[in-house]
């Protein structure tokens, strides 16, 4: 009957498939189902239920994962292996507002099918730290055979690092420089927007993309990790200027930010780095459990591999290691690759979760995905089986 209800809402177009496993970890409001089912109605998800509650109608084809879990795609926040590895650093200026890499997208290269058969099924391409502002990264699926078919959103983020990388431009620049011509930047390609939309400016091509920063669909993915630089993370960007600003990184002691990043809803994407040698209590510290006490007032914790940093496939590892290292929540470790970073990418609407509407890309697991003798076995994106491990060759 619920099936029925769900089905009658939905529009009526592709194969329904059902999908029932031991274990359905829904990373939303119904948590982990024993013996659940997920209905699939040609690329989006129609119905997640129990089994025993949700009727699957007759005509469903089904597939059945036995004792497996079945998990949302997972989301990676920094990742450099979705497109060409040789031109995402172009250090034109120390701002460059104008570059993106929607133009560098290479669908199906074999870094993402290492991802696809690790489980990541979402991924954000961005330029690299080299410049304060790198350009602008796309938000892709890790499957597809055409760069259209791949992208869910252009512009994905606006690349922002600002500090660690940038200082060695031209014959070096401090942090006040640095700070003064990033928020220079910025403020400029708002008021732009701004203006065009209201039709007070011509079109200005350096400036384009800034349009959906202004209306907030569209994140800032920020290169910040010591302290004093998160902070100017969380102070101009989110503070300041109002904008969807997320921490890419949040090293070393940049947890201590965490009061403030609640305060300005500044989410946290960790790594790659799992740990550091804290000296100020001569101490080796997990940085998941230095930011993880902050999660109870709010902070939307999660992590990243800054591929090919750390490999792509081993997104799930990142947060086993968190959990390893004090992230003493692993369901909360896996709600950080899935819904969480969907939070942070602003693409909750489309991914992230088993809800019904969403896109239908989850994974099929032995166990539970933090568990490092656990392995994927298949893939769907878009309710299209991607990866098959007993089909393809297990390749992660």
């Amino acid at each position: 009957m619920i099936a029925a209800l769900v089905l009658a809402s939905l529009p009526q177009a592709g194969e329904l498939t059902a999908f029932k496993a031991a274990k359905v970890f829904t990373a939303g409001d119904a948590g982990v189902l024993d013996r659940g089912v997920v209905l699939v109605q040609g690329d989006h998800i129609a119905a997640v239920g129990l089994a025993s509650e949700l009727a699957v109608p007759p005509e469903a084809v089904l597939v059945d994962l036995g004792d497996g879990w079945l998990v949302p795609g997972m989301h990676e926040p920094h990742c450099h292996i979705a497109g060409s590895l040789s031109d995402l650093n172009d250090m034109v200026y120390l701002t460059n507002p104008e570059l993106g890499t929607y133009e560098v997208v290479e669908p199906g290269n074999r870094y993402l099918q290492d991802a696809v058969a690790g489980g990541v099924t979402t991924a954000l391409l961005i330029p690299g730290s080299g410049t304060n502002i790198g350009g602008f990264g796309t938000l892709v699926k890790t499957a597809g055979e055409t760069v259209e078919e791949s992208v869910v959103r252009s512009p994905g983020s606006l690349k922002v690092a600002q500090a660690g990388n940038p200082e060695s431009y031209s014959f070096g620049v401090g942090r006040a420089m640095m700070n003064w011509n990033t928020r220079h930047t910025i403020e400029r390609g708002l008021r732009w927007a701004r203006d065009f939309r209201a039709g007070r400016a011509p079109w200005n091509p350096e400036l384009a993309r800034f349009e959906g920063l202004a209306d907030g669909t569209v994140p800032v993915s920020v290169h910040t990790q010591i302290y004093q630089v998160v902070l100017m993370t969380v102070t101009m960007l989110g503070r300041d200027l109002g904008l969807r600003a997320f921490i890419d990184h949040g090293e070393f002691d940049g947890y201590k930010t965490g009061p403030l990043a609640v305060q300005y809803g500044v989410p946290a994407m960790l790594g790659p780095r799992s740990l550091w040698f804290d000296r100020s209590s001569a101490r080796i510290l997990g940085l998941g459990a230095a930011w993880w006490p902050f999660v109870k007032d709010g902070l939307v914790l999660g992590y990243n591999t800054d591929s090919p940093v750390v490999p792509e496939e081993e997104l799930s590892y990142q947060a086993c290691m968190g959990v390893r290292l004090g992230h003493d929540d692993p369901v909360g470790a896996l709600h950080g690759i899935t819904s969480n970073a969907a939070k942070a990418l602003l693409c909750e609407h489309i991914s992230g979760k088993l809800e019904a509407g969403l896109d239908a890309d989850f994974a099929a697991w032995t166990g539970f995905p933090l568990d490092p003798r656990s392995h994927v076995t298949r893939v769907w994106i878009r309710g299209r089986l991607v990866y098959d491990a007993e089909r393809d060759g297990r390749r992660y």
